[in-house]
């Protein structure tokens, strides 16, 4: 009964986990973590994290994917684990993708790779190894105690996913637009996340408006304190840096990005729609056009979230 236990406990705990994502896991990766032609008995016996490995990079090659990196660290509770990325061609020549998280339990994070068809749609899914050649993933990005990955969907939106030795699962984003780079706003060390909102085309007026989250109580978020002192600098830089030589659009465009930033900051938004309104006026008279786009970026601004 000594021996018996233990791997019973075990296959309690994989068939918990079967049930469990059959009721609610996601992923979009078409190479399962459950190792193919594997029995659950032969899954209750403890593995290394090499056997781990040897199976995934298996699977990888029925899908004509080979290992593209590696990174390999431990847990804050010694539990050593590795990150890899994987990257071949399909039968039409489409480049996939591919990114595990492995440890002596399983994979605990599969993304990818697109199929056939995604790829040939230009979906892909890469691992960022080192974002803004500052934070690398497999280190505590966020400074939530857990080490973290960071993989760019479509070479662009990138996401941040939190790892745990037996799962993983990726962090909320509360951005209103894909974040694409990261930055330091206040030199903790931790980066906050950004991403542009992209204007119409044909768009006259174009305001250039910047989304910024940082992390805090387990997500991303648009009103930590450091992202909204950074639009409330970005506010008032932008009231005192009006030149009258710039054109009309511009000028517009520049009282949107103010009132942006203001709301952004926590500034209470019907006085700044109404400050917004009263500096368009003097401007002086605006055409047809200019009050058709104004009105859509100002219809826009009432409408985005503010908590």
């Amino acid at each position: 009964m000594g021996g018996f236990l233990p791997r019973c406990i075990l296959v309690v705990g994989l068939l918990e986990t079967m049930v469990g994502c059959g009721l609610g896991c996601g992923s979009n990766h078409h190479v399962s973590p459950w190792p193919r032609n594997a029995s659950l008995q032969s899954l209750t016996w403890e593995t290394s994290i090499h056997e781990q490995m040897v199976r995934v990079d298996a699977e990888m090659q029925e899908e004509s994917l080979s290992i593209a990196s590696e990174t390999c660290d431990v847990m804050p509770n010694e539990e050593p684990f590795c990150i890899r990325s994987y990257r071949g061609l399909d039968e039409l020549g489409n480049e996939r993708q591919a990114v595990r998280a492995i440890t002596r339990f399983g994979v605990i994070m599969a993304l990818g790779p697109p199929s056939s068809f995604e790829a040939m749609q230009g979906e892909t899914i890469e691992l960022v190894p080192t974002l803004e050649n500052t934070w690398n993933s497999s280190s505590d990005v966020n400074g939530d105690g857990l080490p973290d990955v960071v993989v760019a969907r479509s070479g662009k939106s990138l996401e941040v996913w939190g790892l745990h030795a037996r799962g993983a699962s990726p962090y909320p984003i509360d951005a209103i637009t894909p974040v694409t780079g990261a930055m330091d706003l206040d030199g903790d060390g931790r980066p906050e996340l950004f991403g542009v909102v992209r204007a119409r085309a044909g768009d006259p007026i174009a305001p250039k408006l910047i989304e910024v989250v940082g992390f805090s109580a387990g997500r991303y978020r648009f009103d930590t304190p450091s992202v909204r002192a950074f639009h409330a600098r970005q506010a008032r830089e932008k009231a005192g840096n009006l030149l009258d030589g710039e054109s009309l659009e511009r000028r517009i465009a520049v009282q949107v990005e103010i009132a942006w930033h203001q709301i952004r900051s926590g500034g209470d938004r019907a006085q700044v729609l109404k400050d917004l309104d009263d500096a368009v006026n003097r401007l002086g008279p605006l055409s047809s056009d200019h009050k058709s786009w104004l009105r859509r970026w100002r219809e826009w601004l009432e409408r985005i979230a503010v908590r």
